[in-house]
């Protein structure tokens, strides 16, 4: 599942965002990777890390993010793409062959912008390999922005990988973007304000009170309806002032995208949002709100921390942060 917004501020903050939906348990923390970090690719060969990034990962016999930002602004996403990503079945001479779970970490850490990775895009390859956490090949697609509050798309179709733009700014699941896009013309009646009164025959019918105007506005957590409620929200919802108030903006609506624990059951057990991530790319600053707690976290880029030797992992706090009033 899962659900990817890019937001932006009235003073030009940007934002990338999204819930971690899985009924795996991912057991993501914090982790900075630095500068000159080497990792070495499914494939073969030793790759450093040009850019530091921080974002939620876990480490196996190396670090596996589904999200981040690095330094220099550029922030992603990878979401659950099933039935419909495609990979190469071998890796291909000449180009730069990743995992589907490698290609996030590959592009945070050798990118530092949209224009830059539209130029290199043909240099890579996604080829199918197993995810050493899961013991499957997963399905992603992707979702990326810059500090220009740009978004574009990357969804693996078998074909060479190309640059989808995303005028919307909203990424769900299954089918591609372009069916999501297109589905939006089944709901151009939603609006925030009221219906008025309406003659059916000698009839007049008047709302029951407010809220009439997103009458039909989708409410299940299919990937489609996701993708619409995400959509009207994030064109209607009050745009922010300042840094603080775009990042509650962001918390609002991915609260109304996010699933409860129970209720979506599969074969896996619980698929509810684990937790939920903002990603300011103009200050680099990574936010998270752990399923398990109430309280948002943050973590800034500093130099101190991108010029270490070895990544940094941060603990996530448990619980509930109250502040008594007597």
């Amino acid at each position: 599942m899962c659900t990817s917004i890019r937001y932006q501020t009235e003073n030009g903050i940007n934002f990338l965002a999204r819930t971690m939906d899985f009924g795996y348990e991912i057991e993501g923390q914090p982790i900075i990777i630095p500068r000159n970090y080497h990792w070495e690719l499914e494939f073969g060969g030793d790759t450093p890390t040009k850019y530091g990034y921080v974002g939620t990962g876990r480490r196996m016999e190396k670090f596996m993010f589904p999200d981040g930002v690095n330094e220099c602004g550029l922030a992603m996403v990878e979401l659950y793409f099933p039935n419909e990503a495609k990979y190469e079945s071998q890796p291909v001479e000449g180009k730069i062959n990743l995992a589907p779970h490698e290609l996030l970490s590959w592009v945070l850490g050798e990118i530092s912008n949209l224009a830059e990775l539209k130029e290199r895009i043909s240099e890579l390859v996604i080829v199918a390999k197993e995810n050493p956490l899961l013991g499957n090949v997963i399905p992603l697609h992707y979702m990326i922005t810059d500090e220009t509050g740009e978004s574009i798309v990357i969804e693996p179709d078998g074909q060479a990988l190309k640059i989808k733009e995303n005028p919307i700014h909203v990424m769900t699941n299954s089918p591609e973007i372009e069916w999501h896009i297109k589905n939006l013309n089944n709901y151009i009646g939603l609006q925030p304000s009221n219906f008025k009164q309406k003659s059916i025959g000698k009839y007049a019918a008047i709302p029951f009170g407010q809220g009439s105007g997103t009458f039909g506005l989708p409410g299940g957590y299919t990937s489609p309806e996701r993708f619409v409620r995400a959509a009207y929200l994030l064109q209607f919802t009050s745009q922010a002032k300042t840094t603080e108030e775009g990042v509650m903006s962001i918390l609002h609506i991915l609260g109304n995208v996010s699933v409860p624990k129970g209720t979506i059951l599969d074969d896996e057990g619980d698929d509810y949002t684990q937790y939920r991530s903002i990603l300011n790319t103009t200050e680099k600053v990574y936010y998270l709100m752990n399923h398990d707690s109430n309280r948002l976290i943050s973590i800034t880029l500093t130099e101190e921390v991108l010029s270490r030797k070895e990544p940094t992992i941060y603990e996530i706090p448990r619980g509930v942060q109250l502040t008594n009033l007597n």
